[in-house]
């Protein structure tokens, strides 16, 4: 027996004088894949809106579930690369906000290989899910995306597309402020440590982090700047073996990826550094082990929970406004301050 989301695709068929067919491809967001002109796309996505065409799967569980009201099935498309620490707090805001603001809804993840997104546009289809929250987006991700249109409400978090609805942190900002509190602490030389794997958010803030050492008089020697091939423990080691090893060296240091930290500030210690005496280091972190660590480590970190939770509500607001004009939240990176850095003289 035909179900519910059969009978509509023959009706929105019958209506528009196509074939049944053609609307299902078009439906399931498979119409640019066997060359279904736009026009005729837009003809039968406007048809399905006015007659309230209801996928099976949302139809499916609302016979299933004996309420009015289904839930929102919401996919989180996740880089099977990005920062395994983050995850978690990430998920939690989901679910507390879920929780405190009573959203009826179901989570999908989905895994996805860093700069590979394009692969998973088959299932980027409204008669999958109510909205998608995509994370860890390279360039390539970002330029597939806005080549494409998608009938279904997309939030990018921890990066800022123009054509998407994001939850993000102004990484550049970020170098600006870490360039702004060396100064403040009155250092005149400063280094670098980094991966020449740069993605986008981490070389923005180098970016920021160099323009602003310009601006201020710092002075960052090339030799002071140390990108490694490697994001870890060991490759962080050995940046800052290397330029401590220098007789001219950096009274301050920028570390520019997390992984890297705990092997700077060990280098540190196997030459007996006095922090905040004979150097400062200040780091991007995530790692609640950063504060635990011996020295404790001063870093500026993404509030991961926060940004989960306005990625979610957001995406709620747009699915039930159906608004189409992209939306942006840009929410305010957290300074912990420990051993390794003093603090602002002016706090941001």
């Amino acid at each position: 027996m035909a179900g519910k989301g059969n009978k509509q695709i023959t009706e929105i068929a019958n209506q528009l004088g196509l074939s049944p067919g053609t609307v299902s491809v078009v439906l399931n967001g498979r119409g640019d894949k066997v060359r279904i002109s736009k026009a005729t796309q837009k003809r039968v996505k406007d048809a399905a809106r006015e007659m309230g065409y209801q996928p099976n799967i949302y139809a499916r569980r609302l016979r299933n579930s004996g309420i009015e009201e289904t839930s929102q099935v919401i996919a989180v498309f996740w880089n099977s690369g990005y920062a395994d620490d983050i995850m978690g707090s990430f998920f939690r805001g989901l679910q507390h906000i879920s929780d405190s603001k009573g959203y009826c809804v179901e989570f999908y993840v989905h895994m996805f290989e860093y700069g590979q997104l394009c692969d998973c546009e088959h299932i980027m289809t409204p008669t999958r899910f109510s909205g998608i929250i995509i994370c860890g987006i390279s360039d390539a991700d970002a330029e597939f995306l806005n080549n494409h249109s998608f009938d279904i409400p997309i939030v990018c978090v921890f990066r800022n597309e123009k054509k998407y609805h994001s939850v993000y942190v102004d990484d550049y900002d970020i170098g600006i402020n870490v360039a702004r509190l060396f100064a403040q602490r009155g250092h005149k030389s400063v280094g670098f440590i980094g991966s020449n794997q740069n993605g986008p958010n981490s070389g923005l803030r180098k970016s920021g982090f160099i323009n602003k050492c310009r601006d201020l008089g710092l002075h960052m020697d090339k030799i002071w700047m140390r990108e490694e091939a490697d994001r870890d423990f060991s490759s962080g080691f050995h940046a800052m073996k290397e330029i401590l090893s220098l007789k001219n060296r950096p009274t301050a240091v920028f570390i520019n990826v997390p992984e890297q930290a705990m092997g700077a500030v060990t280098a540190c210690k196997s030459e007996q550094i006095i922090f905040q005496e004979e150097m400062e280091l200040f780091s991007v972190g995530h790692s609640k082990s950063f504060e635990y660590f011996s020295p404790s480590i001063s870093m500026v970190c993404t509030p991961v929970f926060e940004v989960a939770e306005s990625a979610l509500d957001l995406l709620m607001v747009v699915i039930r406004s159906e608004g189409n004009t992209p939306i942006a939240r840009n929410l305010k990176a957290k300074y912990v301050f420990g051993d390794t850095c003093g603090d602002f003289n002016d706090r941001l």
